[in-house]
């Protein structure tokens, strides 16, 4: 169940968003201001998936486990905070997209 919910915040923003990222990708540049300013958001968005996949995979772990990861609350911190911000960017990236466009 905890991976479902990865795939869930993984896809939603790819679903709500779907034609300004695909605008942005077709703009591509090897741009420091378009690095920053236009992919930022998405590649915030994945590194929050990526730090909360520890925390889904340890799930069905007991804490005593070699495989259980001892920050696991630091992932989950970590993993929140930065979709949370990686959430807030592409809502603003794409309220200045619509504008654009």
């Amino acid at each position: 169940m905890a991976f479902g919910w990865l795939v869930a915040l993984a896809a939603a923003p790819l679903a709500l968003w779907h034609s300004v990222l695909s605008s942005i990708l077709r703009s591509f540049t090897w741009n420091f201001m378009y690095m920053v300013g236009e992919l930022s958001p998405w590649l915030l968005l994945a590194t929050g998936v990526a730090f909360l996949v520890p925390v889904a995979a340890s799930t069905s772990l007991s804490p005593e486990s070699r495989l259980y990861p001892r920050a696991r609350r630091a992932f989950i911190a970590w993993g929140t905070s930065v979709y949370l911000l990686g959430l807030i960017l592409a809502l603003e990236v794409a309220t200045v997209w619509r504008y654009q466009h």
